[in-house]
């Protein structure tokens, strides 16, 4: 008897996966500290006088929105050049 074959190993292009984690970054870096520095100050602004907590809502409402897609976005390009790297 002899022994199966082992499946073939799959490659990947590392340039591509490098630009891809790299363009990723760039992306999910700065959105994501402006959106968590924007949400974050909404909040405590909430906290510390909840008389205006519909500004605070607003604020973190336009955070979210503005911001949210771009670090969605960056996020999903490390984790598909993450993914790659790992052989899925």
């Amino acid at each position: 008897m002899s022994l199966p074959e082992p499946p073939p190993k799959l490659h990947y292009n590392v340039a591509g996966t490098v630009a891809l984690f790299v363009f990723g970054l760039l992306i999910l870096v700065p959105s994501g500290l402006c959106t968590g520095i924007m949400g974050g100050g909404a909040i405590l602004g909430m906290l510390s006088e909840p008389r205006s907590a519909g500004d605070g809502v607003g604020m973190l409402a336009m955070a979210l929105i503005v911001g949210g897609p771009f670090v969605v976005g960056g996020g999903a390009l490390v984790w598909q050049a993450i993914r790659r790297m790992r052989g899925h």
